[in-house]
C-alpha cells in the first residue's frame, strides 16, 4: 500500500507541466508580435477564403491557394516569433511568472521549455486557423462529395505542416536569444532572412528556411494536382 501511495503524484507531475505551459502561453499573449500575427493570420484565412468560395470549382486551384494562403501565414508567423526571440525572462520575472512558477516546484530550465512549447503553439495556430478556413471553404465550393474529401484533406495536411513551422520558429527565436541575449531578434533575422536575401540578390539557390518551408509546401500541394 505505502508504494502505491508513493506513485500516486506521478499524474499530478503532469497536469503541472501542462499548466505551466498554459501559464506562458497566457504571459505570450501580450507580446507584440504574437497578437498582430494572430489578427493577421485570421484575416490571411479569410482573405483566402473568399477567393476560394467566388473562384473557380479547381482542386487544382484549390491546391495551389492553400499552398499560397499557408506560405504568407508562414511570414506571419515568423513575425511572431520575434517576439520570442527577446528576453522573456526578464518580463516573467517583472510580471511576477518566474516567482509563482517557482512557488510551484518548478526550475528555470523547465520554464524556459515551457515557453519554447507555448511559443511553438502560438507560432502554428497562426498557419494552422487560415489552413484549416481555407480547406472548409474549398470543401464547400466543390458540389462533388469526393472532390470535397479532398479539400479537407487539405485541412489534415495543415495539421502537421503548422506543427512543423511553429516549432522550428519558437526554437530558432529562443536559441538566437540564449546565443546573443539583447540581440536575439536581430540574429533571428539574420539567420531567418539572411541566405534567404541573398539568393535573391543573386539568383542562386542558396539553402534557407523561407526555401525549405516552401519546397515542403510545394510537394504537399503537388500531390493533390
Amino acid at each position: 500500500m505505502t508504494s502505491l501511495a508513493a506513485e500516486v503524484p506521478t499524474p499530478k507531475i503532469a497536469v503541472l507541466s501542462r499548466a505551466l505551459v498554459r501559464l506562458c502561453g497566457r504571459s505570450q499573449q501580450q507580446l507584440w508580435g504574437i497578437r498582430l500575427g494572430r489578427l493577421y493570420g485570421i484575416g490571411v484565412g479569410v482573405s483566402y477564403s473568399i477567393v476560394a468560395l467566388v473562384g473557380p470549382e479547381s482542386l487544382d486551384l484549390s491546391s495551389k491557394l492553400w499552398a499560397r494562403c499557408l506560405a504568407t501565414a508562414s511570414w506571419v508567423a515568423g513575425v511572431g516569433a520575434l517576439s520570442l526571440a527577446t528576453d522573456l525572462a526578464a518580463r516573467d520575472a517583472a510580471q511576477g511568472v518566474t516567482g509563482l512558477v517557482r512557488l510551484r516546484g518548478f526550475s528555470e530550465s523547465e520554464l524556459e521549455r515551457a515557453r519554447r512549447v507555448a511559443g511553438a503553439l502560438k507560432l502554428g495556430t497562426t498557419v494552422l486557423v487560415p489552413g484549416l478556413l481555407l480547406s472548409l471553404a474549398s470543401a464547400a465550393r466543390f458540389r462533388s462529395a469526393d472532390s470535397a474529401v479532398l479539400a479537407l484533406a487539405l485541412g489534415l495536411l495543415t495539421v502537421p505542416y503548422a506543427a512543423l513551422v511553429g516549432s522550428v520558429l519558437a526554437l530558432l527565436a529562443r536559441a538566437c536569444q540564449r546565443l546573443l541575449p539583447g540581440r536575439g531578434r536581430l540574429l533571428f533575422a539574420a539567420i531567418a532572412l539572411g541566405p534567404w536575401l541573398l539568393a535573391a540578390g543573386l539568383d542562386a539557390k542558396i539553402p534557407s528556411l523561407p526555401a525549405a518551408l516552401g519546397w515542403v509546401l510545394d510537394h504537399l500541394a503537388r500531390s493533390f494536382r
